[in-house]
């Protein structure tokens, strides 16, 4: 029988170790709690926020659209996100970030990329790491090709800004020149973390990605669409795409999936920031005072402190989460148990969050009190 949220807080409750855990932040931590933002702009300031598909500030960059739905200003300079939408030949030439750490996963259409020696083709799911110093290239396929790029720090954002202008389209223009002249790349490498190579990238044929592995140490890598490292917990699938060991412990990248199901419990965390961007399905969301809805597309910022929760709507959602750091990699492996299917059970296994609660405050996890009850 599937696992309810609802039984798990009796249990919770039950327990007079858990019952000490179940602190409210302002009560007994001193935390003063930040206010979501759940508007159509970015806040501007390190607060809790969300937002909708296709919203945030966006440039036009040669062939492709670049959406920054999360900037330095906007996370406390711990990470950005962007998604970058474009057409068939949109590119951004070969370069390198001497700082950044980058990771893309492929939302729609196809990408063409050459990542150090390795030269790939990405569909939707696809993920790649790119390390700081690795040489990276990429070029969309389809005619209409969609993937976030997260990136660790504040020094990409002003990337996009440099190559490109103010854009109030959410696609590219019909007609466009997918290339960028060369005034632009240098503009961009006075102000950004990036150094373009002037050489066009090679034209060996690109290897569809079949890698189901990730490494144990920081090197460029790409990992097909389901696959990673893969845990299950009652009937959520959590893949681990990224850990802390390839990461040097700045961020984990998390796939999660399931049914639809209860609330979770509601938590905050005092160390790590937390991201959720809706991939499929439905999520209702509790952040701070405010409920929002996610739909594929839609994006929530959690950064440390953030009372939050969550509940999956559909009989299939899935979501992608960036933290960082990357310390909550922890929970998910007390949590789940290592799980070699590629969807979420049909019969889920038991629930066993009794491994976790004697771990709260070593796991960055704070349990705040039970959800509100479904009406």
């Amino acid at each position: 029988m599937r696992h309810t949220w609802a039984a798990l807080l009796m249990f919770v409750l039950g327990s007079g170790q858990a019952a000490q855990a179940l602190d409210t932040p302002k009560a007994d931590t001193g935390i003063d709690i930040q206010k979501v933002v759940p508007e159509g702009k970015l806040p501007g300031k390190g607060v809790p926020y969300f937002i909708r598909n296709g919203e945030g500030e966006r440039y036009l960059v040669g062939g492709l659209v670049a959406g920054l739905i999360a900037r330095g200003v906007d996370t406390q300079e711990l990470f950005e996100a962007a998604i970058l939408t474009g057409g068939r030949d949109a590119n951004l030439p070969p370069h390198t970030h001497a700082r950044t750490h980058e990771a893309i996963l492929v939302l729609d259409g196809e990408v063409e990329l050459w990542l150090g020696q390795g030269h790939y083709l990405l569909i939707r799911g696809d993920f790649a790491s790119i390390p700081e110093g690795t040489p990276h290239a990429l070029k969309m396929r389809s005619h209409r090709t969609r993937l976030i790029s997260w990136s660790t720090g504040k020094e990409m954002g002003p990337l996009y800004k440099a190559l490109g202008q103010p854009y109030e389209g959410y696609v590219q223009p019909p007609e466009v020149n997918p290339e960028i002249s060369k005034e632009l790349l240098e503009k961009a490498e006075a102000s950004a973390d990036v150094r373009f190579e002037r050489k066009a990238p090679s034209r060996s044929t690109p290897q569809r990605v079949t890698n189901g592995t990730v490494p144990d140490k920081k090197v460029p890598y790409v990992l097909a669409s389901g696959e990673g490292q893969r845990l299950v917990a009652g009937s959520e699938l959590f893949s681990l795409v990224g850990d802390q060991r390839n990461s040097d412990g700045r961020f984990i990248v998390v796939v999660s999936e399931g049914p639809a199901g209860d609330m979770i419990p509601l938590h905050f965390h005092e160390k790590h920031t937390e991201t959720f961007f809706c991939l499929d399905g439905s999520i209702t969301m509790r952040v701070n005072d405010a409920t929002v809805t996610l739909a594929p597309g839609d994006f929530v910022h959690a950064p440390a402190r953030t009372i939050h929760a969550y509940q999956l709507n559909s009989h299939y959602t899935r979501m992608v989460g960036f933290l960082t750091p990357g310390l909550f990699e922890s929970f998910f492996r007390t949590l789940g148990d290592p799980y070699p299917a590629y969807v979420y059970p049909q019969t889920p296994p038991p629930f066993r969050f009794d491994r976790v609660l004697s771990k709260l405050n070593e796991l960055d996890l704070k349990l705040v009190q039970p959800p509100a009850s479904k009406k």
